[in-house]
């Protein structure tokens, strides 16, 4: 006999990650800050980078929870034409912690970069 269980699905704790993210590293050249917010079921992410990259590098509307009933964790990918942007990201002791995983479109080596944020009133 074969039981069929339905678990219930994953939903994003959407109040916990909303707002404005500041990167720690306020000399960071990557990604500087983040602005989440509620987009119907998920999530909207605008990436904002530091020099030398400009102000508003992204947006990512389609972001997926996971590891737990009310994910305190998502990932996304931003494609920026010549690479893409993975990220992983969650919540641990309030501070939002990124990993960022760049594959390039051409012979460049890949990156893997860790980044830490912290919410702002602002």
């Amino acid at each position: 006999m074969i039981a069929a269980v339905s678990e219930p699905p994953i939903t994003l704790a959407v109040p916990a990650l909303t707002g404005t993210w500041k990167n720690t590293n306020a000399a960071s050249r990557g990604v500087v800050r983040l602005d989440i917010a509620k987009d119907g079921n998920g999530l909207r992410i605008t990436a904002h980078a530091g020099e030398p990259w400009g102000s508003t590098i992204a947006h990512a509307y389609s972001v997926d929870g996971f590891d737990s009933r009310d994910a305190l964790a998502f990932n996304c990918t931003f494609e920026l034409g010549g690479k893409d942007v993975r990220l992983q990201a969650n919540i641990k002791a309030g501070v939002l912690v990124i990993v960022f995983l760049t594959r390039f479109h051409d012979d460049r080596a890949n990156v893997f970069t860790r980044e830490f944020y912290y919410r702002s009133a602002q």
